[in-house]
């Protein structure tokens, strides 16, 4: 678990990244303060999740995942709440009951990507094949760099 300390030097690297690097590169700096194998920043598109930018720890030069209609993603839960949603093991998870990815993505963390107004566009997101512990840590860094990075990517992939 990060300490407080460690968590705004990793905040301050992601806001350098995002300044230089880009979007992608934060990602990928993220994805190795958590367990979960993925992450990822996703565009609402109507009934479909489109995917903006994407890192796979597994396979690194993976740069993006299929779009997929927004029901069969857990980021459902994020737009219809319009908050926070994770769930550590999705077959021990009521919530995810008759979810079509239940037992595919065991673990999820997403949280809400809002534009200048407010308004929702999308979600920036950690997953798992397998069940993963949630770390409140986690959630505050991705709802942080939610904050840096939209002005980057809210026009992306209209």
């Amino acid at each position: 678990m990060m300490e407080r300390m460690e968590r705004k030097v990793a905040l301050a690297e992601l806001k350098r990244l995002a300044s230089g690097a880009g979007v992608r590169a934060c990602l990928e700096f993220l994805n190795g303060l958590t367990s979960h194998r993925f992450t990822a920043l996703y565009r609402f598109d109507e009934t479909r999740l489109k995917n903006l930018f994407f890192f796979d720890r597994q396979h690194p030069d993976e740069v993006s995942s299929p779009e997929v209609p927004v029901l069969s993603s857990y980021c459902v839960f994020v737009r219809d709440s319009g908050k926070m949603f994770s769930v550590k093991d999705s077959q021990q998870d009521e919530r995810t009951l008759g979810h079509p990815k239940r037992l595919e993505i065991r673990a999820y963390i997403g949280v809400p990507l809002l534009d200048v107004d407010g308004k929702m566009f999308g979600t920036i997101c950690h997953f798992d094949v397998d069940p993963r512990p949630i770390n409140p840590e986690d959630i505050d860094l991705m709802e942080r760099l939610a904050d840096v990075i939209h002005p980057q990517v809210e026009k992306l992939g209209k």
